[in-house]
């Protein structure tokens, strides 16, 4: 066993302290020069700072037990039974889901995706709201960004690409959204699992790799939220696995996956994660041939759904806002590295180190160095390591999210990588695999449970900013966006107005007074506070859709 194995429990461990210390200057010392956004400093110095206590708590326990049976047993368990244990992971995943997140789509990047795939699955293409109220619907700052809604035809679609949308609407069709990030993350453990005995030879690798993702919360998480990133992951592995033997068939299936991941949310990565494979092909006299299947596979997807969602968008785009040009978009998103940018990367590090089970990246850096004569896990690493890298010209430090989500594409390198080091051991368990078995235990058993109940108490928080809805009968909230707690972020509303209530912008007292009496003249006020307003409309279910696109005239005269 080399020196390195031999540190790896100590190291995993002082990683752990640094990152409890790094939050610890953040909150006192770093932030006083840096731009992070609020959300993003909150969850590093509350949430992601008891985290890194529970695991600094973990590794120490380890450190002091480090006995293997217990880990090798359930090591053995899925390792015989990997699809049985995937698809039974579904089960916590859907509870999480409804219970812990409450089936809410909690912020504007979850909350567009929801909208589009409930537009989809009405079997629309656009939503279309009379234009006099686009702006108690749509937040100006937010249409472009999240939301695209055109003043002119009243045309509303969402700000990204729709393919996660398009995967998300057979299950709301079905009336349970809340379930396609579970079925899909258990189409990743699959995934790794396959990718790992493929990659190790051994078997019981794959059991490995399958521990160390269910064990890690960014994986559990991103699986019970509505995000779109537990699917880049799980395309971005089956475009690499479909090229490790890339026949003319399943090189033109990768590229067909590679497509749909493109247009999944923004095309930025999976080109990230696909460009060293793609390359790599390039330079391979063998696999060159193939390429061409590759990128026949891109195609229809591609130009179809993506340039139809281009021409689409940037119509709607144009005639909101005018004078905006993709140029400026770009110069806002990206620019050189500066210390600030520096310091949101480091916190991010810090974010998926105490994320995912303690240690994990070092267990994957070995992994890597054990198989590095393998050309695919040289490719994976380099896949991981652009994906990190190119974040550093990105301006933005990813404001809300679980874990580090600009990096979830290529995640799932890290179990694979970490799996593999553990493949075919000799007789015997080295130190350092007893004490990486016990903290992925630990971590699943005790600090995957502590993240949960640090979202579920967030969520209650958050939707316990507005008074419940009086019912029977139908209510109106005017949400005052520039107060509370990412208050904007509950200004959602159904794309066909099917929902018994309507949570709109706040505009004012006299506009939103105006639209109350000109629809509602029945309507009166029961709340009234920091957050906005909340009229309720009567004992009887006024069907609020008929009675909202009334309200166009309301706003064709001044207000009193």
């Amino acid at each position: 066993m080399s020196t390195f194995e031999r540190q790896l429990p100590l190291l995993s461990t002082l990683a752990c302290v640094w990152c409890l210390g790094f939050f610890y200057l953040l909150d006192r010392v770093l932030f006083a020069s840096s731009h992070f956004s609020p959300i993003f400093q909150f969850l590093l110095t509350v949430y992601d700072t008891q985290t890194a206590w529970a695991a600094v708590a973990v590794c120490m326990l380890a450190l002091l037990w480090r006995r293997p049976a217990p880990a090798d047993r359930v090591v053995h368990l899925f390792a015989r039974h990997p699809a049985m244990v995937s698809a039974a992971w579904i089960l916590p995943l859907a509870l999480a889901a409804v219970f812990v997140y409450r089936a809410y789509p909690l912020c504007m990047d979850e909350y567009a995706a929801v909208f589009q795939a409930r537009v989809f699955a009405a079997g629309q293409l656009t939503a279309r709201l009379p234009t006099g109220l686009l702006d108690w619907f749509v937040l100006p700052g937010f249409n472009g960004a999240f939301l695209v809604a055109s003043p002119v035809t009243g045309q509303v679609i969402e700000g990204y690409w729709p393919g996660f949308s398009l995967l998300l609407a057979p299950f709301q069709w079905l009336g349970v959204p809340w379930l396609c990030n579970p079925v899909i993350s258990a189409v990743a453990l699959w995934l790794m699992v396959r990718i790992t005995v493929e990659l190790s030879g051994d078997r019981l690798a794959g059991g490995w790799a399958l521990l160390f993702a269910i064990g890690s919360g960014a994986f559990f998480v991103d699986g019970i939220s509505f995000y779109s990133m537990q699917a880049h992951m799980t395309a971005n592995l089956l475009f690499a696995w479909l090229l490790f033997s890339p026949t003319p068939a399943r090189a033109l299936a990768a590229g067909l996956v590679g497509s749909i991941a493109l247009v999944l949310h923004n095309p930025f990565p999976h080109a990230l994660f696909a460009t060293p494979w793609l390359l790599g092909m390039l330079a391979d006299p063998v696999q060159r041939r193939r390429l061409a299947w590759v990128v026949l596979g891109y195609l229809p997807v591609v130009l179809v759904v993506g340039g139809g969602w281009l021409w689409l968008r940037t119509g709607l785009s144009q005639a909101a806002h005018p004078g905006a040009s993709a140029e400026s978009l770009v110069q806002g998103v990206f620019g050189w590295p500066t210390a600030d940018i520096l310091n949101m990367r480091s916190a991010a590090l810090a974010k998926l180190w105490v994320w995912a089970v303690p240690g994990l990246p070092v267990f994957a850096a070995l992994g890597a160095r054990r198989h590095w004569a393998d050309r695919r896990v040289r490719l994976f690493v380099a896949s991981a390591i652009l994906t990190f890298a190119a974040y550093l010209f990105v301006s933005m430090d990813q404001g809300h999210g679980w874990g580090y989500r600009y990096f979830h594409s290529a995640w799932g390198v890290l179990p694979i990588l970490a799996g593999c080091a553990l493949a075919r051991r000799k007789s015997g368990t080295p130190s350092w695999a007893a004490f990486a078995g016990t903290v992925a235990l630990l971590s699943l058993l005790l600090i995957v449970p502590l993240q949960l109940h640090q979202i579920d108490g967030f969520m209650v928080r958050h939707l316990q900013q507005l008074p419940a809805p009086r019912r029977p009968g139908n209510n109106v909230y005017f949400i005052d966006w520039r107060d509370g707690f990412y208050s904007a972020d509950m200004v959602q509303f159904d794309p066909l107005l099917r929902d018994a209530d309507l949570l709109l912008a706040r505009r004012g007292d006299a506009l939103d007074a105006a639209l109350i009496r000109r629809n509602w003249p029945q309507a009166r006020r029961i709340a009234a506070g920091y957050w906005g307003e909340q009229w309720y409309l009567g004992p009887r279910d006024l069907r609020v859709p008929s009675a909202a696109a009334a309200g166009a005239a309301a706003l064709q005269v001044s207000p009193p």
